[in-house]
């Protein structure tokens, strides 16, 4: 896909199923990272010399939460009309943010939420590409955004 740097261009871009694979990688990586955290955690500071941390997630929530409203929302409005990848997405934060609650003394918890979390939003977002798959031969997108 190339991005023509006009406004329509990044439109075209932002609506397409390039949010849903970015979301998707996005947060299978987040999953990872806050898997293999707990156990690497005695050799962190050595590894990466502190450069991994909270900052990290809250960037990989806060992508995830950018990625999902802009992508799951336009396939909402203009494709597929579905509540279900926004139920997951949903459902998805509200564990990821539940899990930043968490206070150290509840790590398995803590991964438990994350783990169950990221997965619900990669559901959310393969769900959706599947739905504007179904979609698109028929109808397209329906915008006047971009060109499918």
């Amino acid at each position: 896909m190339i991005v023509k740097f006009t406004a329509r261009g990044i439109r075209s871009a932002l609506h397409g199923e390039a949010p849903d694979r970015v979301a998707v990688w996005t947060s299978v990586a987040c999953a990872i990272h806050c898997a293999l955290t707990p156990l690497l955690l005695p050799l962190l500071p050595y590894a990466v010399g502190g450069y991994v941390g909270e900052g990290t997630e809250h960037a990989f929530r806060g992508l995830a939460l950018v990625l999902g409203v802009v992508s799951l929302g336009h396939s909402y409005r203009v494709v597929h009309r579905r509540w279900l990848p926004l139920g997951l997405f949903v459902g998805g934060m509200a564990l990821l943010f539940t899990a930043s609650l968490q206070t150290s003394a509840h790590s398995a918890r803590e991964l438990f939420l994350v783990l169950v979390g990221a997965s619900a939003i990669v559901s959310a977002h393969t769900v959706n590409l599947r739905l504007r798959s179904a979609v698109r031969p028929a109808a397209g997108c329906g915008c006047g955004c971009h060109d499918d």
